[in-house]
C-alpha cells in the first residue's frame, strides 16, 4: 500500500491516530497533506536510523556518525513540527565491537542528550525503545532495565521509554509488574501477539485484561498497534471493534 494512503485508510478502519516508522521517502508537504486529508494526527515517527539495508539500527550508540546523527534529529524534527507530532524515537544502532560498552553507552547518553536539549523548545519527547534480540540481534538496548538507567543518567525531562508489550515479553516475560515498575517512565505503548508479533488476539497476553488495566489506571498515551497482520489488515480488525474502551489506538 503506498505510503500516503495509509492515513486514510488507518482513518477509515477506526483508528484515531497513526504513528510511522519513516516517512521520509515521502516530502513533508505530501506527507502534511495526506495526514490533514485523514482528519486524525501523527502520535509517533522513527528518526531516521542510518542505512536499513546494510543492518544499521539506529545512529545514536555507534562511533563515527556523530554528524549523521545530528543530521537525523533535524531532519526528524522538522517533520514532526510539520505534521504536529510530539514523539520522535531514536535508534541507538547494534552493539559495535570496536569500542567497548562503556564508550559506546556514554556515546548514546552525550547524543540522546543533544537529540532532547534540541527538541525541548517544541515540546518533542524523546523515546528509546528496548528491543529483544530474537527480532532484532546486537540491538544495544536489549534489556528494559538498561532502558531505565539510560533515562535516568540522560537526566532530561522529555526522554522517555517506548513500552512495547511484545518486546518486554518476550525480554523478560512478567509483564504486568514490569509494566507498573517502567510506569512513571512511559509515554508511549505498543502491542502486538506474543509469539507470533500478529493482531493482539491470540497467543501468551491477555490483551482484554491489560486494556482495562490501562483504563483503570488513566493511561494518558497512545497505544500503537505494532504487529504485522496474519492475512490482510482489515479483515483482521474485528479486534479492535470489541475494544471500543480504548480510544487510544494508532
Amino acid at each position: 500500500m503506498p505510503f500516503l494512503q495509509r492515513f486514510a485508510l488507518a482513518a477509515k478502519a477506526g483508528f484515531p491516530a497513526v504513528e510511522c516508522l519513516f516517512p521520509y521517502q515521502e516530502q513533508i508537504a505530501d506527507v502534511q497533506q495526506a495526514q490533514k486529508a485523514s482528519g486524525i494526527p501523527v502520535v509517533l515517527i522513527n528518526a531516521p536510523a542510518g542505512e536499513w539495508e546494510n543492518g544499521q539500527r539506529g545512529l545514536a550508540s555507534l562511533p563515527d556518525a556523530g554528524e549523521p546523527f545530528r543530521h537525523s534529529v533535524r531532519l526528524a524534527r522538522e517533520y514532526a513540527v510539520a505534521l504536529g507530532c510530539k514523539q520522535i524515537h531514536i535508534m541507538a544502532g547494534n552493539r559495535e565491537e570496536s569500542i567497548t560498552f562503556d564508550e559506546q553507552y556514554a556515546l548514546l547518553i552525550e547524543r540522546l542528550r543533544y537529540a532532547a536539549d534540541y527538541l525541548m523548545a517544541d515540546n518533542i519527547r524523546v523515546l528509546i525503545e528496548p528491543l529483544n534480540n530474537d527480532n532484532m540481534p546486537g540491538y544495544f538496548i536489549s534489556s528494559f532495565p538498561l532502558a531505565e538507567k539510560i533515562i535516568h543518567q540522560c537526566e532530561r525531562k522529555n526522554i522517555f521509554l517506548q513500552f512495547d508489550v511484545y518486546h518486554c515479553q518476550k525480554i523478560h516475560g512478567n509483564l504486568w509488574a514490569n509494566l507498573q515498575h517502567y510506569w512513571p517512565l512511559i509515554s508511549h505503548i505498543q502491542i502486538a501477539s506474543v509469539p507470533e508479533r500478529h493482531e493482539p488476539n491470540k497467543g501468551e497476553v491477555n490483551y482484554p485484561w491489560l486494556f482495562q488495566q490501562l483504563v483503570i489506571k488513566n493511561y494518558p498515551g497512545w497505544i500503537g498497534c505494532e504487529y504485522q497482520p496474519e492475512n490482510e489488515t482489515f479483515s483482521g480488525l474485528g479486534w479492535l471493534g470489541k475494544n471500543k474502551n480504548i480510544k487510544a489506538f494508532s
